[in-house]
């Protein structure tokens, strides 16, 4: 089975907040007026995840490593717990 891993982060007193969260999930950029959409990828853009609130991801195991890399490179101390998923028949 495919265990999962919450990995809570927080922002709190950061004034570059607004920066940090869109290198994590991306954006769409629009230039020209809003005549053209780019949309920008972040660290969790090409990742199955579930924002369970805010500063709280909810992923599969295997992942977990990476995203821990990336968040301690952007300066947060990223907290984590590992689910056990156990199916009973």
């Amino acid at each position: 089975m495919n265990d999962k891993v919450i990995i809570t982060y927080s922002l709190a007193g950061r004034k570059n907040a607004l920066e940090i969260t869109r290198k994590i999930y991306g954006y769409l950029d629009a230039s020209n007026h809003g005549k053209y959409e780019y949309r920008r990828k972040g660290v969790l853009s090409n990742i199955p995840y579930e924002k369970i609130s805010r500063g709280c991801i909810l992923l599969e195991q295997k992942y977990e490593k990476k995203i821990i890399r990336e968040l301690l490179d952007l300066g947060l101390k990223p907290k984590v717990i590992v689910i056990k998923i156990i199916k009973r028949s």
